[in-house]
């Protein structure tokens, strides 16, 4: 009975306090109808099915949207970051940038030039190349969704409110 009302107490103070489940973002209803533009496809697939999850629907062009999220860089890049005694590689640093904003229909800005930058480091042997380039694919896939996410994280503090029929204010919350 005590661990019952325990339960109930704590969950009630979570849903009190705003708490949210990761992945359950509920975006301004200026996002309602995102245009997703960039340079990676994966990125931008990606990006339009989390809003989709967010309850949002992206449109298929820009004339029709109420905000444009422009992926305006995407750069992914391995370094090399170790070699063994004959000059082979043995490890990398995988390092995934991106460089977005977000602009309303009238051009205002609603979120500035904003980069993301993720690197993972792997480790490689060149006896095991067909598992080396799976583990990399997966990284890079890793790297993505967390700059999804981070996107998805910035828009949900986008709110955005009417002052009269001609004048706007974008507040961050």
């Amino acid at each position: 009975m005590m661990r019952t009302l325990t339960a109930i107490f704590l969950s009630a103070l979570l849903v009190g306090c705003g708490f949210h489940l990761r992945g359950q973002v509920e975006l301004a209803p200026v996002m309602s109808s995102p245009w997703v533009t960039g340079q990676d496809p994966a990125l931008v697939v990606d990006l339009r099915n989390a809003l989709r999850q967010s309850g949002v629907q992206p449109v298929k062009d820009s004339s029709s949207a109420t905000v444009i999220i422009d992926l305006a860089s995407v750069d992914y890049s391995r370094a090399v970051i170790s070699v063994d005694s004959q000059g082979t590689a043995t490890g990398y640093t995988l390092k995934y940038e991106v460089l977005y904003r977000v602009v309303d229909r009238s051009g205002r800005v609603l979120v500035e030039n904003t980069p993301l930058s993720f690197s993972r480091d792997l480790q490689y042997r060149s006896t095991e190349l067909l598992q080396k380039k799976q583990e990399e694919e997966a990284l890079k896939v890793s790297m993505r969704q967390e700059i999804v996410r981070r996107i998805i994280r910035r828009l949900d503090g986008v709110a955005y409110h009417w002052q009269g029929p001609d004048t706007h204010r974008v507040a961050f919350v």
